[in-house]
Parts: C-alpha cells; sequence; structure tokens
C-alpha cells in the first residue's frame, strides 16, 4: 500500500542542512564546550561590581566579596551583600544575574569564611541564523562556593574554595524540529586555591587557581544528532599585584590563563585585566579598568556600614561569545551591609 510523503518533508529538511552549514560557519567549531558560555558572566567572575569596574579583577584586591579565599583571612566584621548583573547583547539573549554572599570572620585578622550563592539565566533569547532565521537561545547557570582562608605569615595569607554546587545549561533550539544543541552540565568536583601577600599596607600580590571537572549531557543535530557524556577538565590561572600610588588612588594588573580540555581538546585562552580606583571623597570612589580590551568603568558610595557599587562593561567577553551575540553592554548594582 503506498502511504504519500508529507509535502513539507523534504523543505524542512533541505531548510534545517542549510541553516547548519550556515550555523557551523558562524559558529566554528561550537561543541559541549559551549556548556562554559554561560559561566563567563557568572561563576568565571565572582567578584564584587567595585572588581567588575576596575577591569574585572579577581585576585589581587581586597574587598568586602572576593573570589581568591586568601581574603577570607583579612575579614574584620561580618558582611552580606546582593548583587545583580545584566548582559544585553546586540544580536543574543539578555542575561540576567543574582549574586548573594555572606562572610565571617572566625578568629579576627587570622582567619574566616565565605558562602556564595549564584542564579543565572538568560531571557529574550533569540538569535539570527542564515537560511533559519531566529533562533531560540535559553542558558542557565547555578553554583554554591565555600571559601576559607587564614593566616599562614605575618604578610601572607592562603585559602581554598570548595564548589558545593553546580549546574549549567545551554541550547539552540529553531523554530521547528529538535534542537541544535542541547547542553546540560554538572561538576562533579571543582574548587579554587589562592594566596595573598600584603607587601605594604593595602598592597598585594595575589595567586589564584581554580579548576573543575564537568559532565556534559550533549545532544542536537550540531552534535550529529547522537546524545553522548562528554567529560571536561577546566582550570584557570591568576597572579595579580595591586599598588597604591598615592592614599587615593590604588591601580591593580592582573594575568588570567584559562583553559579547558578533553581528551585531545584543548582550548587556551589569555587575558590582561587592569584597573584603578581614585578615592574623590571619602565615601566616594570612581573607577575605570579594561577587562581583555573592553572597557569598564564604574563608581561607589558608602558609609561606614554600608555601600552601593555600580559597574559598566563594554563588550564583556568579547573574544569568547561575540561571533555568536555580537556587542554586549553590561550593568552591575551592588548592596553590601556590615555589622
Amino acid at each position: 500500500m503506498h502511504h504519500p510523503r508529507p509535502w513539507f518533508t523534504l523543505p524542512l529538511v533541505v531548510s534545517l542542512l542549510l541553516a547548519l552549514d550556515c550555523t557551523a560557519a558562524l559558529c566554528q567549531g561550537i561543541g559541549p564546550e559551549a556548556f562554559g558560555i554561560p559561566a563567563r558572566f557568572g561563576s568565571a567572575a565572582p567578584t564584587s561590581t567595585r572588581q567588575l569596574a576596575m577591569g574585572a579583577l579577581v585576585g589581587c584586591v581586597d574587598d568586602i566579596q572576593f573570589a581568591n579565599p586568601a581574603f577570607a583571612a583579612s575579614r574584620q566584621v561580618a558582611d552580606a551583600d546582593v548583587r545583580v548583573n545584566r548582559t544585553d547583547f546586540d544580536a543574543g539573549p539578555r542575561i540576567n544575574s543574582l549574586h548573594l554572599h555572606y562572610a565571617q570572620p572566625l578568629r579576627l585578622g587570622h582567619s574566616g569564611f565565605q558562602v556564595g550563592w549564584l542564579d543565572l539565566s538568560s531571557s529574550n533569547g533569540q538569535m539570527i541564523l542564515p537560511g533559519l532565521g531566529p533562533v531560540k537561545v535559553d542558558m542557565s547557570e547555578r553554583a554554591m562556593v565555600v571559601d576559607y582562608g587564614r593566616r599562614v605569615g605575618a604578610k601572607s595569607t592562603a585559602g581554598m574554595s570548595v564548589l558545593g554546587f553546580h549546574r549549567v545549561n545551554f541550547s539552540l533550539t529553531p523554530p521547528v524540529g529538535p534542537a541544535l544543541i542541547d547542553l546540560e552540565a554538572k561538576a562533579d568536583f571543582g574548587g579554587r586555591f589562592g594566596a595573598a601577600y600584603e607587601y605594604q599596607p593595602g598592597d598585594y600580590l595575589g595567586f589564584l587557581y581554580s579548576f573543575a571537572q564537568h559532565t556534559v549531557k550533549a545532544n542536537g543535530l550540531m552534535l550529529g544528532g547522537v546524545p553522548s557524556s562528554p567529560v571536561y577538565h577546566d582550570d584557570l590561572l591568576i597572579v595579580g599585584m595591586s599598588y597604591h600610588v598615592t592614599p587615593r588612588l590604588l591601580t591593580a594588573g592582573e594575568f588570567h590563563r584559562g583553559s579547558i580540555r578533553r581528551g585531545s581538546f584543548l582550548n587556551t585562552t589569555n587575558a590582561w585585566h587592569v584597573g584603578a580606583e581614585y578615592l574623590a571623597t571619602p565615601g566616594l570612589a570612581l573607577r575605570a579598568g579594561k577587562s581583555d580590551g573592553s572597557l569598564t568603568y564604574g563608581a561607589g558610595y558608602g558609609g561606614r556600614h554600608w555601600h552601593l557599587d555600580y559597574a559598566h562593561i563594554q563588550d564583556w567577553n568579547n573574544g569568547a561569545v561575540g561571533p555568536l551575540f555580537g556587542g554586549s553592554s553590561t550593568d552591575s548594582l551592588q548592596a553590601t551591609v556590615e555589622w
């Protein structure tokens, strides 16, 4: 018995194949490692808004919220904050993230800890692919990190962080048909080791090394339509130095080297981050910097037990995500209280 083939099947298949060819040209080499895209705007930047305004520094500037666990040792008071980031792409989604943190000295001037929680998601998620048109972009990330630091010398502190929880999702879905790529990543383990040397009051040499192993559930037409569960190892090495040119002018610079690998696959990135902060008045700080070539700036204002900070980053992580989503504009707001 003859069963007629639906008239739309062949055009749909051809359309998808053409779209995949165009997508491959646009997104060269995109694969399961794309699970790291959300993290570039979330867990890979667990810094304060102040540090984001100063070139997205991570390891050599002491602050109330810190990514280098060595700075947990220098806590003098308990504090908590809420940080909200929003990134709008020219040709992609909007990324919103919420970061909460609580820090507490355990032994004043000797040891302390910090707990951080990150929740990131995308909205208005759409990019245009030649031959296919609008493609829905979805991404999310959730993570919890616990930091501990202690003094190991008169001028030296060291610390470690434990990645307690980390989940990432990333997908590209056409208007019809199956997903082009659908990724769900879970951290098997991860952590950070940090050290800081205060060579003069308020100025530091900083070191940070972070690592993690992720198992990625991967599927989609761009991956051959065959489900897989590859395991990736990623790490980040940071060395930097902060220096007060004057009591009111703080400068800092860092070198970041990151990598992600699986078997013979290896992707390595190198970046420089530089920034400065000027105390215009005892309560008002003006900041600016460069994050791997991207302009950053902002300001902060506060009293004895509270702080409000703002930062802007233009084309953040442009080298990694610019070919996918175009340029971007990121704004960060943070409110902190101490007691």
